[in-house]
């Protein structure tokens, strides 16, 4: 590959998104058109093309959409992609690549922030050998794009910004076809050049390491509603973080307190309901008119408005949040757009919105003045205190609220008419049509059949001007009069609007999309009479490109159901890395990511995605003492027992696949976080405390954000143990005695400290002041005898409490934490116990329908896809079909012991790393992705069946892979075992540890027989 000779490039004149002034690269919600023609020799042999953009690209070549990127990461080891051209250009010709740039500027969970740019380099090679390079320099045009709107509100706290497109700008506006080679692009700006490859911030390139995700067409199955709607009247959104927090750009949560104020013109007295959205309490917690307090009540704040000019004053105060975003929703229904009028309560052009803050506290004479005005003059004189949001600062409108909040017009047996309706579920030619209503705006409601991820596609015949307003979510609840309720995701804006331009249309969305069910609001143009004609509204799947190479079956229907629902979830959530879930947030939560590969080695094989994901949350310990809780991310924050998670990863990762380039990268990340752990947070008698959320489940647990934690107290003492197992597979024998030492101080610390002898427990926590917890839980015994940190005196009492929850313990409140249970009982044996919990829990998933896992162990969840949540995968796959690594070797050896508990039979594959490395065993590598030619798919593949008196296994192994097979402990000592090979060798059945135990050679193929 030629070295790099492009240099990163912008555009000059780019604002920071109101303030005035130039940026320093980091323009608000901002899309850079960038372009460049060029020619193509006749004699073209091939043309590679290495791309990125921070924060993200969309690539086109001669105005055909190739791809988007880069990868996720740290500015300071930016990944690249490469694609191969020689398709795609036409030899001979005029050619040309387009860029659409989108850089938010502010941070959020996927992105911490770093600054526009864009480098690209296209290098050719001509059958005469002759190369000719293209990159991006001053010679480049670009321009911001007209047709997306910059004042959007954000989709949520973890993602970007909504997505509102307006075709109509396109038309006279040189955009249409930009990414062509025959665009006029004279009337564009020329590029500055920022530098060369190497500059700040991206001093360090680095090639994609995984493979491009799908881009799988799925259509709707059913519309399930159709209806005319009238939105609320009046919606506003404003961020208040530009004038409440200024300066900050980042995805840390703040405490601030301060006011929102407006002016309200009213034509006559009369009464006023406003709602935040989100719920009371969630945008403003107290609301004053005329300094008079406002009344609240279920549905929102009441205010009593007077004729004329009413002070408006919003109380925003909060102690803890991600989120800046004030949207309030004046009044609903018709007739109500005219009846009152807003103001800056200052005079001044802009917003009609004030803030007054921030302020030390409530107490301070500055905020007692404003929340105490009467009139729009008396706030005048307080003008010092009091800054305008700038216009920029405020959303053009809220896709979200004129959706959710919509109500039917009441004559929807003769408001839309349609015809041809379902074929929007056919993927052919045919076309839906539907016409305006008399009155309000159309809306579809529609059926995807199971949950998606991707990006929304549509092609359209629409009139100029026609608002499309599309709304994802996640579920449908029954109603007892037969119908049913539409669950909505407060706070994750998951909407797009489109405004068409004149005549068929087609549109693909650049934002990634978690949904089931889609609302489709069309809101023709007054007096409107033409029809809409949609011939296709698809999702383009977009995850991770597994193979399905895991398999499972058995004799339970509803098991095999669950298995599936579990792969299915994990998918949704591996994209450039393990995500928790594919709608609410896309981020890579680093302790849901541990469960979340070894359901992925299980069930698909996929280990390369999780080679990256801990290397990734490695290097964020740049900049924090343990590795961060959600990576890489604008939020600074340790979750600790996730920190702890990540060692146990690593080590998992290396023993399911022996890739020895990985142990040799992250075990510096590990012995830094460990020994930091030792030298900064573990006190004198030898107990872990930190300050920094300490979660482990969402249940009423005692983990306080100061204090001692005992549950990781616990994982702590696992972690230090797997980082010697790391250490000695290093060559680092001191390494390994100075962790396992730390790891016995630390369990010395916990029995002498924690144990509570009145309950016969551990106590959940030590609080900073001294004060013990008097909460106990059973997630708590939970890790401390799953993590061997416990006395043997104690051991058998804590165990109990996994089996016979004592009175007045904290029980398990998700799947995640449950999780640790279902190991605590593979540990032991209990494995039937496993395949009750499993059919009791996620078998109510499957009976409500569900086609994915729920974050929580009810319907009424947060998000209705959540691979922390997908452990029957992993647990039937280990354990009832029976194979799992041993580990730690350089040879790949597996075992294969079926737990058969009240099952007849089970069959299945389970993968294995592919290719070779360093002579061992794990992931062939190269330096980058391109190019790779990986080996045969390998799986172990195992299958099982029994009765009274006989056990039957027939196994076949690939050929690096070696197995020991035992036998379940229903086969007696006195069983007659045969032993048959098609293929490789195999001991004589031996009977050791009351197991039947066969070894078998690599690439074994055969059946084992037991009767007896």
């Amino acid at each position: 590959m030629a070295s790099w000779t492009a240099k990163w490039i912008w555009i000059d004149g780019t604002r920071d998104g109101g303030q005035g002034t130039k940026d320093e690269g980091l323009p608000r919600n901002f899309y850079l058109c960038a372009r460049k023609a060029f020619d193509v020799p006749r004699d073209l042999q091939s043309a590679v093309l290495r791309i990125t953009a921070d924060a993200r690209y969309v690539l086109f070549v001669n105005g055909q959409r190739i791809g988007n990127g880069p990868l996720r990461g740290w500015q300071h080891s930016w990944f690249y992609d490469t694609y191969d051209l020689t398709p795609h250009l036409r030899p001979g010709e005029r050619n040309a690549i387009g860029v659409l740039v989108i850089q938010p500027g502010e941070a959020n969970f996927q992105y911490p922030l770093g600054r526009g740019g864009l480098l690209a380099q296209l290098d050719m090679t001509t059958k005469r050998g002759r190369n000719i390079t293209v990159g991006t320099d001053r010679t480049w045009k670009g321009m911001p794009h007209p047709a997306y709107d910059r004042r959007t509100p954000r989709i949520s706290c973890q993602q970007g910004f909504v997505e509102h497109y307006d075709g109509t700008q396109e038309e006279g506006r040189g955009t249409g076809d930009w990414a062509t080679a025959e665009f006029d692009d004279s009337k564009w700006q020329r590029a500055i050049e920022l530098g060369k490859v190497g500059i700040a911030p991206w001093k360090k390139l680095v090639p994609r390491n995984i493979p491009f995700l799908t881009m799988e067409p799925v259509y709707p199955t059913r519309i399930l509603l159709v209806r005319t709607v009238e939105p609320p009247a009046i919606v506003h959104s404003v961020d208040l973080r530009p004038n409440l927090i200024p300066g900050d750009r980042s995805s840390n949560p703040h405490g601030l307190t301060g006011l929102v104020l407006t002016v309200v013109r009213a034509p006559k007295a009369m009464e006023v309901r406003v709602r935040a959205l989100g719920g009371i309490g969630f945008g403003a917690r107290r609301a004053r008119v005329n300094g008079e307090d406002a009344t609240f009540d279920e549905r929102g704040a009441i205010l009593n408005l007077r004729k004329g000019e009413n002070l408006v004053v919003f109380d925003v105060t909060r102690d803890w949040y991600h989120d800046w975003w004030f949207t309030t929703v004046w009044g609903a229904g018709r007739g109500a757009r005219d009846t009152v009028e807003f103001v800056n309560p200052l005079g001044e052009e802009g917003s009609v919105w004030v803030t007054a803050g921030p302020f030390g506290s409530t107490s301070e004479e500055g905020f007692r003045a404003v929340w105490n005005a009467k009139s729009v003059n008396e706030i005048r004189t307080l003008r010092s205190k009091l800054r305008t949001i700038a216009f920029e600062h405020t959303a053009s409108d809220h896709v979200f609220a004129r959706i959710v909040l919509a109500e039917g017009t009441g004559d929807e047996g003769r408001g839309t008419r349609f015809e041809n309706l379902e074929a929007i579920c056919r993927p052919n030619d045919e076309v839906a049509v539907i016409y305006p209503p008399r009155k309000g705006d159309a809306e579809l409601l529609i059926d995807f059949g199971r949950e998606l991820v991707g990006f929304w596609e549509f092609e359209s015949d629409a009139p100029k001007g026609t608002v499309l307003d599309f709304y994802g979510f996640e579920a449908l609840h029954p109603t007892d009069d037969g119908g049913f309720e539409i669950q909505h995701t407060w706070g994750l804006n998951n909407v797009m609007r489109y405004i068409a331009k004149e005549g068929w249309q087609r549109y693909t969305s650049i934002v990634r999309r978690g949904f089931r069910y889609l609302i489709l609001t069309i809101r023709f143009p007054q007096g409107e009479k033409r029809p809409v004609r949609i011939k296709t509204l698809r999702c383009l799947l977009n995850t991770y490109p597994y193979n399905e190479r895991g398999e499972f079956l058995c004799d339970d229907w509803k098991l095999n159901e669950i298995w599936r629902m579990c792969r299915y979830t994990l998918r949704l959530c591996s994209e450039d890395t393990f995500v928790d879930c594919p709608a609410y947030e896309q981020t890579f939560w680093v302790g849901d990511a541990r469960n979340e590969a070894l359901i992925a080695y299980a069930t698909y094989g996929g280990y390369e995605l999780a080679r990256r994901c801990w290397l990734l949350a490695g290097q964020s310990l740049w900049r924090s003492p343990l590795v961060e809780s959600q990576v890489p991310s604008g939020w600074q924050d340790i979750l600790t027992a996730w920190a702890l998670l990540w060692v146990w990863a690593c080590e998992e990762y290396y023993r399911y696949t022996g890739d020895e380039e990985f142990l040799r990268e992250v075990y510096p990340f590990v012995t830094q976080q460990m020994r930091n752990i030792a030298q900064n947070f573990l006190r004198p008698d030898g107990l872990f405390e930190i300050e920094a959320w300490n979660m482990l489940d969402w249940a009423p647990m005692d983990t306080p954000r100061k204090g001692v934690v005992t549950h990781q107290n616990a994982m702590l003492v696992e972690a230090y143990r797997r980082a010697a197992t790391m250490a000695l597979w290093s060559g680092k024998t001191e390494d390994a005695k100075e962790f396992e030492a730390l790891a016995q101080k630390v369990e010395d610390a916990i029995n002498e400290h924690l144990w509570d002898e009145q309950k016969q427990a551990f106590v959940d926590a030590i609080h900073a002041d001294g004060r013990r917890s008097n909460v106990f839980s059973v997630q708590t015994q939970t890790m401390v005898y799953l993590c061997d940190a416990v006395t043997d005196e104690r051991r058998p009492v804590i165990r109990r409490y996994l089996y016979d929850k004592p009175e007045g313990f904290v029980w398990f409140g998700s799947p995640f934490a449950l999780f640790f249970l279902l190991e605590a009982y593979a540990k032991d044996g209990e494995f039937q116990r496993i395949l009750d919990i499993v059919r009791r829990e996620w078998g109510a998933m499957i009976d409500y329908g569900a086609t994915t896992a729920w974050e929580t162990l009810t319907p009424r969840t947060r998000s209705h896809c959540h691979a922390w949540s997908a452990a029957p995968a992993y647990f039937l796959s280990t354990y009832v079909l029976g194979v799992r690594p041993k580990g730690g070797t350089r040879v790949m050896e597996y075992f294969i012991a079926p737990k058969p508990c009240d099952l007849k039979w089970a069959k299945g594959k389970f993968p294995i790393p592919i290719g070779t490395r360093d002579g061992g065993r794990g992931a062939r590598r190269s330096k980058s992705w391109e190019g790779e030619t990986p080996a045969e798919p390998r799986e172990i593949e195992v299958r099982w069946e029994r009765d009274e008196r006989k056990f039957v296994l027939w196994f076949a192994l690939p050929s690096s892979a070696r197995a020991e097979i035992v036998l379940p402990p229903i086969v007696p000592e006195g069983a007659s075992v045969s032993t048959k090979l098609v293929k490789g060798e195999a001991t004589s059945p031996k009977f050791e540890a009351n197991h039947w135990r066969i070894k078998v050679s690599e690439g074994s193929q055969g059946k084992i027989e037991a009767s007896w």
